[in-house]
């Protein structure tokens, strides 16, 4: 297998693994958004205790009991000054958590697919840049016509794979948790959002955006390294006689000898042979030698007979 043919293998393997990791990506942008949807938009994950029986009431007695004597007084404690972060706490009003509301088995199942959504996610996103990086190299040191499109479908799988890592988990001062966020952090944001259009811009605009992304990264890429996958495909197998010939052909392309025979069309002509009379040398007729006649004169007897004769 010649160089051309091993770059037809590498750009084909490339495809292949750069079409998978954009599916990967795709399908795990999917998933999280179906995720965030069952947690903000519907209350499956949890479930309300009802009373068995409402008309029945526990009625509790409470009997004073009364102790003679004088109670000495205790002194009293004093109590820190609270703060100025404490008051405005105080005065914030506060959603009291409900009781009888309880989550239900649908949350644990959320929570897996979405913590397997993130695991596929990420190693996806990262092996689509690492992926198309060498796609981009490999296609710019071929020559690959489109190579222009792998480089295109190179940036945009870096732009994916920075989107998707947890930022917000490894620094703590980012306020961007990544396309593949927690199911933690998106519970909480769901629960206290103040600002809607926030939380569907992080939740339901970027996954689209990876989504479309990842779509755009696969069909680039496919169509730069086609041109160059059927420039540089493995021709079939020759048998020993073709092989043979082609040697052949390929020693009479290299080794050119002595006298070959030139291009009469092209303008270069054999040179005519030569013949050297004492010092001087003249060109030698190709011309066959003119035929000799007989004399018509009849002054020879032997020859009168000759030109008689039927040709």
């Amino acid at each position: 297998m010649n160089s051309q043919n091993h770059i037809a293998a590498a750009l084909t393997r490339l495809k292949r693994g750069v079409m998978l990791c954009a599916a990967g990506v795709f399908v795990a942008a999917l998933i999280q958004l179906f995720v965030f949807g069952f947690v903000h938009f519907t209350d499956v994950r949890y479930q309300t205790l009802a009373d068995p029986n409402p008309t029945e009431h526990r009625t509790v007695v409470v009997t004073p009991t009364s102790t003679g004597g004088v109670r000495a007084e205790r002194p009293k404690a004093e109590l820190p000054a609270p703060t100025i972060e404490e008051v405005v706490a105080s005065m914030t009003p506060r959603s009291i958590p409900d009781v009888n509301r309880v989550t239900t088995t649908t949350d644990v199942i959320l929570m897996r697919i979405s913590q397997g959504a993130i695991i596929v996610g990420i190693f996806s996103a990262v092996g689509l840049a690492v992926l198309t990086t060498l796609g981009a190299i490999v296609a710019g040191g071929a020559s690959v016509p489109g190579v222009e499109k792998a480089i295109s479908a190179c940036m945009w799988g870096l732009c994916l794979c920075l989107l998707a890592l947890p930022w917000k988990d490894v620094f703590a001062s980012m306020p961007f948790g990544g396309v593949f966020t927690g199911y933690g952090n998106m519970v909480a944001a769901s629960e206290g959002a103040t600002n809607s259009i926030q939380l569907m811009l992080v939740f339901v605009g970027i996954p689209a955006a990876a989504m479309a992304g990842a779509m755009v990264t696969g069909l680039r890429f496919g169509s730069g390294v086609e041109r160059g996958i059927l420039m540089h495909q493995a021709a079939p197998p020759m048998d020993a006689v073709d092989r043979a010939m082609a040697e052949t052909r390929e020693n009479l392309s290299t080794n050119r000898h002595i006298g070959a025979v030139t291009n009469s069309f092209a303008g270069d002509s054999e040179a005519a042979p030569t013949e050297s009379v004492g010092t001087i040398s003249r060109p030698r007729s190709t011309e066959p030698p003119a035929r000799r006649r007989a004399n018509l004169s009849g002054s020879h007897s032997e020859d009168q007979g000759d030109y008689k004769r039927p040709i």
